[in-house]
């Protein structure tokens, strides 16, 4: 079930609050403790910064805002403490040439790199539009790893974590450099392998991020075999949520026990309010607290108790 709240402007003297609760400060860990309510994960996420240098013709996307936005958005999560900051895709958009597509994303990442926590990144269909999956991964850190990957899977306090990469075109070659339809989105079966791998080795519960929406099977923002994903997601009876990106105007619901929560874009409107970016916090008794910031609206997602 979701209880979706009003999204709020969060002006600065209301930074440190949310809906009149400090999010994943001490003091509101101790209190939610004391009251049975213990703390598995806090994470922040952020989707679609599309940072390029250039205007938008249809005056939609504000990219050039987004290293202002991200700016925002690193700081607030630095504040609140949380333990990781994820961006779901789309992180940079393409410039004229490859060289200065490169360009835009060592920019954007520089500010992704300011938060203090840990970093992590998932692919989107942007990503490589000019440059190759390898420039793009050799250009950015995900903690903990000697060498970006386009999948992988991390332990986050008491969660299992795992990265998906959709950015294949349905004979399995991998997105390069503008080579694709970006709404022929695939998980390939090699990931999928790996997959079924990864959630049988973990015991505890799992949260999924990808960039490309799974929730449903038609429509231009979602995988193609989204319906083989989620099959093996369901089966492994560990995955409570899935977080995602890539559909700009976000989203939110429950299919045969999963949560997907698609965040809605960083990079749409222009000015400080126009911003996007959330707080997710995964409670003990099972609940996903979702504190959106900006435009994003806040949510509390019930389900089973995490075992």
């Amino acid at each position: 079930m979701s209880h979706a709240q009003h999204a709020h402007s969060w002006p600065r003297r209301r930074f440190m609050s949310v809906c009149g609760t400090a999010v994943c400060s001490l003091a509101a860990r101790r209190a939610r403790a004391d009251a049975g309510g213990e703390e598995l994960a806090c994470f922040g996420i952020v989707a679609d910064c599309h940072y390029a240098e250039r205007d938008d013709k249809q005056g939609v996307r504000a990219y050039r805002e987004s290293v202002s936005k991200l700016a925002e958005c690193v700081a607030q999560m630095n504040l609140q403490g949380v333990g990781a900051l994820i961006e779901l895709g789309d992180f940079k958009d393409a410039g004229g040439t490859a060289e200065q597509t490169a360009a835009f994303l060592r920019t954007i990442e520089g500010v992704f790199s300011r938060f203090k926590g840990a970093r992590y990144h998932v692919l989107g269909n942007h990503d490589m539009d000019r440059i190759s999956k390898a420039q793009f991964l050799a250009a950015i850190e995900n903690s903990g790893f000697a060498q970006a990957r386009a999948h992988y899977a991390f332990d986050l306090g008491g969660l299992r974590t795992v990265v998906l990469d959709a950015n294949y075109r349905a004979d399995g070659v991998p997105y390069e450099a503008g080579n694709f339809d970006w709404r022929q989105a695939h998980v390939p079966e090699a990931e999928l392998a790996w997959l079924r791998g990864e959630l049988a080795a973990t015991r505890r519960p799992v949260v999924a991020f990808v960039h490309q929406r799974l929730d449903a099977d038609e429509g231009d923002v979602y995988v193609r075999n989204a319906a083989t994903v989620r099959r093996v997601l369901e089966q492994s009876g560990r995955v409570r949520a899935v977080f995602q990106g890539h559909h700009h105007e976000g989203g939110c619901r429950s299919v045969n026990g999963i949560h997907y929560v698609t965040l809605n874009a960083l990079v749409v409107g222009k000015g400080e309010a126009n911003n996007a970016y959330a707080v997710v916090r995964a409670m003990r008794d099972g609940r996903l607290v979702i504190t959106g910031f900006r435009t994003a609206p806040s949510r509390v997602l019930t389900g089973a108790p995490f075992f």
